[in-house]
């Protein structure tokens, strides 16, 4: 594969331009970055909002009424419920967990099998976050899905 870049103080807009003969797995993970480069979710923190990068959740919790934003080092409340953020967020690779939890598939290092028809699964934060057995075969087949885009 061929990368170039070239840089152009005349454009109104930044744009990325793939040009491929076959549409590879390597290429589909690409244009899926491109895709989710730059979306953000307007959070709150002491007071102050911020953006954060999607690409940067590990995982999403309702918690005491309010929707928790968790990055590997901080955490933000965003002003939309679970379930808006659940279809807003689907197509970047975020996933139900439980019904109080979303989680980024990206983010997962290894899953297990839990008690009572459960999963675990280990976040590249060493966290653990619990799938419930109502969304475990969900999250296999997205994880099995991921797997099967990154493989050669």
């Amino acid at each position: 594969m061929k990368l170039t870049a070239h840089k152009d103080a005349n454009l109104d807009d930044d744009y990325v331009e793939v040009r491929y003969r076959e549409l590879t797995p390597v290429i589909h993970q690409i244009l899926q970055l491109c895709e989710a480069a730059g979306f953000v979710l307007l959070c709150e923190k002491e007071g102050a909002t911020h953006n954060v990068d999607v690409n940067d959740v590990l995982y999403i919790e309702w918690v005491d009424n309010k929707c928790c934003v968790y990055t590997k080092d901080d955490v933000y409340v965003v002003a939309t419920s679970l379930s808006q953020l659940e279809e807003t967020l689907r197509k970047h690779h975020f996933i139900r967990a439980s019904k109080m939890c979303l989680v980024n598939i990206y983010k997962i290092r290894a899953v297990s099998n839990s008690l009572h028809f459960r999963l675990t699964a280990e976040l590249i934060n060493n966290e653990v976050i619990v799938i419930s057995r109502h969304y475990r075969s969900a999250m296999l087949r997205a994880i099995n899905d991921l797997a099967m885009e990154v493989s050669p």
